[in-house]
């Protein structure tokens, strides 16, 4: 569906003005109630834009945290007589896909602070780094919050690929 999205999009900005970045993007964002309108009877288009709509809100969601968590290290580091609290967290995955629990390990790495270390595939259990927690359970909540944010972008019904 994405090409087709894309191609849709290059089609109209060609037509109604250019190629230039600007109007491709208002071509792609126009078309995208087209594919949510199809989605009432040819379930792929659902889905695609049921991901969309899950990817605009994670991708902003997740800049944030990144930020965040990158001004939670520098307060660590400025702060000579803070005592840290580093421990390696063991977080349960509900995921059993490998993709999906290697991207939330890529996510947890990008994220300043923590560090995916393992994957035991037979507990479903991943083990992170964690520079500063004072609690277990919010370490496990907070990555917890991103796997379930991560899934309902990349299988927006719940399974269904």
């Amino acid at each position: 569906m994405v090409y087709v999205h894309l191609l849709l999009a290059s089609v109209l900005a060609a037509v109604l003005a250019s190629l230039s970045p600007l109007y491709w993007l208002i071509a792609f964002a126009a078309l995208y109630p087209l594919f949510r309108l199809c989605g009432l009877f040819h379930h792929p288009s659902r889905v695609y834009a049921l991901r969309i709509e899950a990817g605009l809100v994670f991708v902003p969601w997740f800049t944030w945290q990144v930020f965040s968590a990158s001004l939670d290290v520098a307060k660590i580091v400025l702060n000579p007589r803070y005592q840290v609290e580093s421990a390696v967290v063991r977080v349960p995955v509900h995921t059993r896909d490998k993709r999906l629990i290697t991207l939330l390990g890529c996510l947890l790495t990008l994220t300043p602070g923590t560090l995916a270390l393992d994957y035991r595939s037979r507990t479903g259990e991943m083990f992170v780094h964690v520079l500063d927690t004072r609690s277990v359970d919010s370490v496990t909540a907070a990555i917890g919050n991103i796997e379930r944010r991560l899934m309902r972008w990349v299988q927006p019904l719940g399974g269904e690929k």
